[in-house]
Protein backbone atom coordinates (compact mmCIF):
# COMPACT_ATOMS: atom_id res chain seq x y z
CA UNK A 1 0.00 0.00 0.00
CA UNK A 2 1.40 3.56 -0.65
CA UNK A 3 0.93 5.57 2.52
CA UNK A 4 1.73 9.76 2.94
CA UNK A 5 3.73 10.57 5.72
CA UNK A 6 4.26 14.15 6.35
CA UNK A 7 6.99 15.89 8.07
CA UNK A 8 9.25 12.59 8.01
CA UNK A 9 12.29 13.66 8.65
CA UNK A 10 11.16 14.53 12.32
CA UNK A 11 10.98 12.77 15.93
CA UNK A 12 8.01 11.21 15.17
CA UNK A 13 7.84 11.19 11.54
CA UNK A 14 11.01 9.31 10.95
CA UNK A 15 10.36 6.63 13.21
CA UNK A 16 6.81 6.34 11.70
CA UNK A 17 8.05 6.05 7.95
CA UNK A 18 10.01 3.04 9.18
CA UNK A 19 7.99 0.90 10.55
CA UNK A 20 5.55 1.55 7.65
CA UNK A 21 8.65 0.72 5.37
CA UNK A 22 9.82 -2.58 7.59
CA UNK A 23 5.64 -4.06 7.20
CA UNK A 24 6.49 -3.89 3.21
CA UNK A 25 4.37 -0.52 2.18
CA UNK A 26 5.52 2.15 -0.44
CA UNK A 27 5.72 4.84 2.08
CA UNK A 28 5.73 8.82 0.24
CA UNK A 29 8.15 10.59 2.70
CA UNK A 30 7.48 14.16 2.17
CA UNK A 31 10.34 16.70 3.64
CA UNK A 32 11.25 20.06 3.40
CA UNK A 33 15.00 18.89 2.31
CA UNK A 34 15.95 15.88 1.87
CA UNK A 35 17.91 14.15 4.61
CA UNK A 36 21.88 14.09 4.55
CA UNK A 37 21.68 11.19 6.39
CA UNK A 38 20.70 7.79 7.12
CA UNK A 39 17.30 8.54 8.67
CA UNK A 40 14.85 7.77 6.25
CA UNK A 41 17.05 5.15 3.98
CA UNK A 42 15.10 2.43 3.23
CA UNK A 43 14.18 0.68 0.09
CA UNK A 44 10.49 1.30 0.63
CA UNK A 45 10.83 4.71 1.50
CA UNK A 46 10.64 7.14 -1.45
CA UNK A 47 11.56 10.98 -0.59
CA UNK A 48 9.41 13.91 -1.72
CA UNK A 49 11.06 16.71 -1.44
CA UNK A 50 7.91 19.67 -0.82
CA UNK A 51 6.14 21.67 2.11
CA UNK A 52 2.84 21.26 3.37
CA UNK A 53 2.34 25.00 2.33
CA UNK A 54 3.16 23.90 -0.98
CA UNK A 55 -0.18 22.65 -2.84
CA UNK A 56 1.71 21.30 -5.86
CA UNK A 57 4.22 19.49 -3.93
CA UNK A 58 1.25 18.12 -1.92
CA UNK A 59 -0.58 16.48 -4.97
CA UNK A 60 2.70 15.33 -6.35
CA UNK A 61 3.54 13.49 -2.78
CA UNK A 62 -0.32 12.16 -2.00
CA UNK A 63 -0.87 10.88 -5.95
CA UNK A 64 -2.26 6.91 -4.75
CA UNK A 65 -1.41 7.00 -1.48
CA UNK A 66 -4.53 5.43 -0.03
CA UNK A 67 -3.37 6.26 3.80
CA UNK A 68 -1.98 9.76 5.70
CA UNK A 69 -0.34 10.30 8.63
CA UNK A 70 0.28 13.98 8.96
CA UNK A 71 3.14 14.17 11.80
CA UNK A 72 4.47 17.46 10.05
CA UNK A 73 4.29 21.11 11.76
CA UNK A 74 6.08 23.57 13.90
CA UNK A 75 6.97 21.95 17.24
CA UNK A 76 7.92 24.42 19.52
CA UNK A 77 6.74 26.54 22.38
CA UNK A 78 8.03 30.42 20.87
CA UNK A 79 8.67 31.75 17.83
CA UNK A 80 9.82 34.97 17.21
CA UNK A 81 7.17 34.79 14.80
CA UNK A 82 4.18 33.79 16.00
CA UNK A 83 2.54 33.13 12.21
CA UNK A 84 4.51 30.69 11.87
CA UNK A 85 2.46 28.27 14.05
CA UNK A 86 -1.23 28.73 11.93
CA UNK A 87 0.90 29.10 8.89
CA UNK A 88 2.27 25.60 9.27
CA UNK A 89 0.03 23.76 11.77
CA UNK A 90 -3.30 25.12 10.71
CA UNK A 91 -3.26 26.57 7.21
CA UNK A 92 -0.78 23.45 6.29
CA UNK A 93 -3.32 21.07 7.88
CA UNK A 94 -5.82 22.45 5.96
CA UNK A 95 -3.93 21.91 2.39
CA UNK A 96 -2.77 17.77 3.51
CA UNK A 97 -6.58 17.49 4.51
CA UNK A 98 -7.69 18.78 0.83
CA UNK A 99 -4.89 16.88 -0.28
CA UNK A 100 -6.38 13.38 0.92
CA UNK A 101 -9.52 14.29 0.07
CA UNK A 102 -9.44 15.37 -3.46
CA UNK A 103 -6.95 11.82 -3.57
CA UNK A 104 -9.91 9.84 -2.43
CA UNK A 105 -7.63 8.40 0.67
CA UNK A 106 -9.45 6.04 2.85
CA UNK A 107 -7.78 7.23 6.20
CA UNK A 108 -5.99 10.16 7.67
CA UNK A 109 -4.56 10.26 11.40
CA UNK A 110 -3.23 13.36 12.36
CA UNK A 111 -0.73 14.07 14.99
CA UNK A 112 -2.32 16.87 17.62
CA UNK A 113 -1.04 16.86 21.02
CA UNK A 114 -1.80 17.08 25.07
CA UNK A 115 -1.13 19.88 24.95
CA UNK A 116 -4.63 21.40 23.48
CA UNK A 117 -6.15 20.59 27.11
CA UNK A 118 -3.49 22.50 29.23
CA UNK A 119 -3.14 21.94 32.99
CA UNK A 120 -5.12 19.26 34.84
CA UNK A 121 -7.36 19.85 37.71
CA UNK A 122 -5.54 17.09 40.20
CA UNK A 123 -7.17 14.41 38.42
CA UNK A 124 -5.95 12.44 34.74
CA UNK A 125 -7.55 14.36 31.72
CA UNK A 126 -8.85 11.64 29.22
CA UNK A 127 -10.10 12.70 25.84
CA UNK A 128 -13.60 13.63 26.31
CA UNK A 129 -12.59 16.40 28.84
CA UNK A 130 -12.46 20.44 27.91
CA UNK A 131 -9.62 23.04 27.92
CA UNK A 132 -10.43 24.53 31.61
CA UNK A 133 -7.70 27.73 31.23
CA UNK A 134 -7.06 29.94 28.37
CA UNK A 135 -4.16 29.36 25.56
CA UNK A 136 -0.70 30.49 26.28
CA UNK A 137 1.21 29.88 23.67
CA UNK A 138 0.84 29.40 19.83
CA UNK A 139 1.54 26.20 19.75
CA UNK A 140 -1.28 24.83 21.61
CA UNK A 141 -3.64 27.30 20.00
CA UNK A 142 -2.82 26.46 16.69
CA UNK A 143 -3.09 22.61 17.44
CA UNK A 144 -6.57 23.18 18.69
CA UNK A 145 -7.41 24.69 15.72
CA UNK A 146 -5.86 22.14 13.48
CA UNK A 147 -7.68 19.91 15.21
CA UNK A 148 -11.19 21.59 14.25
CA UNK A 149 -10.37 21.11 10.93
CA UNK A 150 -9.70 17.41 10.79
CA UNK A 151 -13.18 17.18 12.63
CA UNK A 152 -14.92 19.71 9.80
CA UNK A 153 -13.09 17.08 7.33
CA UNK A 154 -14.27 14.25 9.33
CA UNK A 155 -17.83 15.74 8.86
CA UNK A 156 -17.71 15.39 5.12
CA UNK A 157 -16.76 11.82 5.15
CA UNK A 158 -13.25 12.00 5.51
CA UNK A 159 -12.06 8.89 7.61
CA UNK A 160 -10.20 10.86 10.29
CA UNK A 161 -8.71 9.74 13.71
CA UNK A 162 -6.50 12.21 15.83
CA UNK A 163 -4.16 11.17 18.25
CA UNK A 164 -2.36 13.03 21.33
CA UNK A 165 1.31 12.19 22.59
CA UNK A 166 2.15 13.77 25.62
CA UNK A 167 5.94 14.62 26.30
CA UNK A 168 7.67 12.00 24.07
CA UNK A 169 11.25 10.43 24.96
CA UNK A 170 13.35 7.79 23.43
CA UNK A 171 15.84 6.82 20.86
CA UNK A 172 16.24 9.18 17.45
CA UNK A 173 17.25 12.55 16.49
CA UNK A 174 17.29 15.38 19.02
CA UNK A 175 14.65 17.98 17.14
CA UNK A 176 12.26 20.95 18.93
CA UNK A 177 10.01 17.93 19.36
CA UNK A 178 12.51 15.46 21.51
CA UNK A 179 12.80 18.31 24.71
CA UNK A 180 12.34 15.38 27.09
CA UNK A 181 15.36 13.94 25.50
CA UNK A 182 17.54 17.48 25.55
CA UNK A 183 16.95 17.53 29.62
CA UNK A 184 18.02 14.24 29.94
CA UNK A 185 21.38 14.62 27.65
CA UNK A 186 22.29 17.78 30.01
CA UNK A 187 21.46 15.38 33.26
CA UNK A 188 24.02 13.06 31.75
CA UNK A 189 26.68 15.34 31.46
CA UNK A 190 26.47 16.81 35.14
CA UNK A 191 25.11 20.27 34.14
CA UNK A 192 22.98 22.15 36.20
CA UNK A 193 19.29 21.31 35.98
CA UNK A 194 16.37 24.42 36.93
CA UNK A 195 13.34 22.83 38.00
CA UNK A 196 10.19 24.16 39.36
CA UNK A 197 10.51 24.59 42.99
CA UNK A 198 7.70 21.91 43.98
CA UNK A 199 9.38 19.22 42.64
CA UNK A 200 6.12 16.66 42.95
CA UNK A 201 4.61 18.26 39.34
CA UNK A 202 3.72 15.85 37.41
CA UNK A 203 3.84 15.26 33.36
CA UNK A 204 2.58 12.03 31.16
CA UNK A 205 5.81 10.80 29.45
CA UNK A 206 5.43 8.55 26.47
CA UNK A 207 7.92 6.41 24.90
CA UNK A 208 8.78 7.28 21.48
CA UNK A 209 8.23 3.20 20.06
CA UNK A 210 4.71 3.09 21.63
CA UNK A 211 3.63 6.24 20.11
CA UNK A 212 4.45 4.99 16.92
CA UNK A 213 2.81 1.96 17.57
CA UNK A 214 -0.04 3.96 18.65
CA UNK A 215 -0.51 5.63 15.12
CA UNK A 216 -0.34 2.79 13.37
CA UNK A 217 -3.01 1.32 15.66
CA UNK A 218 -4.53 4.21 15.48
CA UNK A 219 -4.97 3.70 11.64
CA UNK A 220 -6.16 -0.17 11.58
CA UNK A 221 -8.34 -0.21 15.14
CA UNK A 222 -9.13 3.77 15.37
CA UNK A 223 -12.53 4.36 14.91
CA UNK A 224 -13.97 7.29 12.37
CA UNK A 225 -14.08 10.98 14.15
CA UNK A 226 -12.54 9.80 17.36
CA UNK A 227 -9.15 10.86 19.07
CA UNK A 228 -6.69 8.63 21.44
CA UNK A 229 -4.02 9.90 24.06
CA UNK A 230 -0.87 7.88 23.28
CA UNK A 231 0.95 8.34 26.74
CA UNK A 232 2.46 6.52 28.85
CA UNK A 233 3.35 7.29 32.97
CA UNK A 234 2.69 10.68 34.72
CA UNK A 235 5.72 10.95 36.13
CA UNK A 236 7.23 13.93 38.85
CA UNK A 237 10.30 15.94 38.41
CA UNK A 238 11.57 14.35 41.54
CA UNK A 239 11.29 10.60 40.37
CA UNK A 240 12.35 11.74 36.92
CA UNK A 241 15.85 13.06 38.25
CA UNK A 242 16.65 10.49 40.65
CA UNK A 243 15.87 7.67 37.73
CA UNK A 244 17.81 9.10 35.47
CA UNK A 245 20.70 9.75 37.79
CA UNK A 246 20.39 5.97 38.68
CA UNK A 247 20.24 4.35 35.62
CA UNK A 248 22.61 7.11 34.02
CA UNK A 249 25.11 6.20 36.89
CA UNK A 250 25.34 10.36 37.15
CA UNK A 251 24.79 12.94 39.55
CA UNK A 252 23.91 17.27 38.74
CA UNK A 253 23.09 20.04 40.72
CA UNK A 254 19.02 20.31 40.82
CA UNK A 255 18.37 24.07 41.25
CA UNK A 256 14.50 24.50 42.44
CA UNK A 257 13.75 27.68 41.10
CA UNK A 258 10.83 29.69 43.04
CA UNK A 259 7.63 30.93 40.63
CA UNK A 260 9.05 34.45 40.60
CA UNK A 261 11.95 33.65 39.70
CA UNK A 262 11.44 31.08 37.21
CA UNK A 263 9.30 33.78 35.63
CA UNK A 264 11.87 36.06 35.66
CA UNK A 265 14.42 34.31 33.90
CA UNK A 266 11.64 33.06 31.38
CA UNK A 267 11.47 37.61 30.74
CA UNK A 268 14.90 37.79 30.75
CA UNK A 269 15.40 34.66 28.05
CA UNK A 270 12.20 36.01 26.49
CA UNK A 271 14.18 39.15 25.39
CA UNK A 272 17.57 37.79 24.63
CA UNK A 273 15.13 35.73 21.77
CA UNK A 274 13.89 38.97 20.49
CA UNK A 275 17.13 40.72 20.10
CA UNK A 276 19.31 37.66 18.96
CA UNK A 277 16.79 35.44 17.21
CA UNK A 278 17.83 32.44 18.85
CA UNK A 279 15.37 30.09 20.83
CA UNK A 280 15.25 31.41 24.60
CA UNK A 281 15.79 28.72 27.09
CA UNK A 282 12.48 29.31 28.71
CA UNK A 283 10.05 31.92 28.17
CA UNK A 284 7.42 33.30 30.73
CA UNK A 285 4.86 31.04 29.80
CA UNK A 286 6.78 28.24 29.29
CA UNK A 287 7.73 28.76 33.42
CA UNK A 288 4.50 28.57 33.60
CA UNK A 289 3.85 26.07 32.25
CA UNK A 290 6.39 23.55 33.66
CA UNK A 291 5.12 24.29 37.24
CA UNK A 292 1.31 23.22 36.31
CA UNK A 293 0.27 19.65 36.37
CA UNK A 294 -0.27 17.48 33.57
CA UNK A 295 -1.44 14.07 33.92
CA UNK A 296 -3.31 12.04 31.10
CA UNK A 297 -5.24 8.42 31.20
CA UNK A 298 -4.94 6.29 28.07
CA UNK A 299 -7.66 3.87 28.92
CA UNK A 300 -8.99 4.69 25.69
CA UNK A 301 -6.03 3.75 23.82
CA UNK A 302 -5.52 0.74 25.73
CA UNK A 303 -9.33 -0.45 24.93
CA UNK A 304 -9.66 0.32 21.71
CA UNK A 305 -6.56 0.04 19.96
CA UNK A 306 -4.59 -2.37 22.05
CA UNK A 307 -2.05 -0.01 22.92
CA UNK A 308 0.76 -0.50 25.58
CA UNK A 309 2.98 1.34 27.62
CA UNK A 310 6.65 0.87 28.49
CA UNK A 311 7.23 0.75 32.29
CA UNK A 312 9.04 4.23 32.75
CA UNK A 313 12.27 2.63 33.65
CA UNK A 314 12.61 0.17 30.75
CA UNK A 315 11.90 2.95 28.44
CA UNK A 316 14.61 5.79 30.06
CA UNK A 317 16.87 2.72 30.32
CA UNK A 318 16.84 2.20 26.41
CA UNK A 319 16.87 6.02 25.73
CA UNK A 320 20.09 6.96 28.37
CA UNK A 321 21.48 3.75 26.10
CA UNK A 322 20.90 5.85 22.98
CA UNK A 323 22.20 9.46 23.87
CA UNK A 324 25.37 7.79 25.37
CA UNK A 325 26.37 5.92 22.45
CA UNK A 326 25.14 7.89 19.53
CA UNK A 327 26.40 11.10 20.38
CA UNK A 328 26.39 12.13 16.55
CA UNK A 329 22.59 12.52 16.99
CA UNK A 330 23.16 14.67 19.96
CA UNK A 331 24.15 17.11 18.49
CA UNK A 332 21.70 18.12 16.07
CA UNK A 333 19.78 21.28 16.11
Amino acid sequence: MKILVTGASGYIGSKLAHALAVKGNTVHALVRSAPSDSLLKHPNIKIFTGDILNKESLAVAIKNCKQVYHTAGVVRLWAKDPDIFYQHNVSGTQNVLEAAWKEGVSKFVYTSSCGVWGSCNDHMLIETDPRTSAFDNDYDLSKFLAEKSVKEYGSRGLFTVIVNPPRVYGPGPLRHSSGVNRFILRLLRKKIALLPWRLETKANYAFIDDVVKGHLLAMDRGLGGERYILGGENISYRRLVETVNTIGQTKNLIVRMPPVLFKTIGHIELVRGKLNGHDPLITPNVAKRLQSDKMFDCSKAIRQLGYHITPFEEGLTTTINHLKNNLYENEQP
